[in-house]
């Protein structure tokens, strides 16, 4: 019995890239653009609205010029993925971010 497969399931090599252009897909449905620089950064420029968001495997970084810009993209992101806020960034990938007054301090331990 040969069974076929209709989408990519977890654990598939092929995976990671399903994965990465289903979301890459829906970013650019809600305006984003990726960036020529690094394909994980997408941008999104509307107006006087700027929003950029980082995307390594399950983990998004995401920084907009207004709360309610940011607000919003958080919604639509939550409709279409299972997703999870965890609010204020405090780490991402091994390095420890903290607010400073002259913006945000970036560091390793």
């Amino acid at each position: 019995m040969v069974c076929r497969l209709n989408k990519s399931l977890y654990g598939l090599k092929q995976a990671p890239q399903a994965w990465y252009s289903r979301f890459a897909t829906f970013l650019v449905t809600l305006g984003f653009s990726e960036a020529k620089s690094d394909t994980s950064l997408f941008v999104y420029r509307h107006g006087d609205g700027t929003a950029y968001l980082l995307f390594y495997v399950d983990d998004i970084v995401l920084i907009a010029s207004s709360q309610h810009l940011l607000q919003r993209i958080i919604t639509s992101l939550q409709q279409e993925f299972v997703t999870k806020d965890l609010g204020v960034l405090h780490h991402f990938l091994g390095v420890t971010v903290e607010p400073h007054p002259c913006g945000l301090l970036l560091h390793q331990r």
